[in-house]
């Protein structure tokens, strides 16, 4: 499954990381995003309780324009400052396959239109 298209490397905060814009995802990818978002980022995100500004859901129209549109963006946000409580700490790895999930509608359950 295609979710965007080629890997490249670009510069951020003096490291050379992977830009999510280009990335050819595998259904092992996309079921290894769902799982780590099951692992690591549901508890706050599919919380009713919590503020949606604080941690919002992951699906809909308004993430899809806001973030499925920008995937080197939402790769970013995932690698860099996610989890909240200790940020930084997914791999690369970890931040493709999450990108991949979210883009695939594996965690909303409807894929974008394209």
């Amino acid at each position: 499954m295609t979710v965007c298209g080629l890997l490249v490397a670009f510069p951020v905060q003096g490291r050379a990381v992977p830009q999510a814009a280009g990335i050819t995802a595998t259904p092992q990818q996309v079921a290894y995003g769902v799982t780590l978002y099951k692992q690591r980022c549901g508890a706050c995100h599919n919380t009713p309780s919590r503020s949606l500004d604080e941690a919002p859901l992951l699906a809909g129209s308004a993430f899809a324009q806001k973030w499925l549109s920008r995937p080197a963006v939402l790769f970013q946000k995932i690698r860099y400052s996610m989890p909240q409580d200790n940020p930084g700490t997914l791999s690369n790895e970890e931040a493709q396959a999450l990108v991949a999930a979210l883009a695939s509608g594996s965690i909303s359950g409807k894929a974008p239109a394209k």
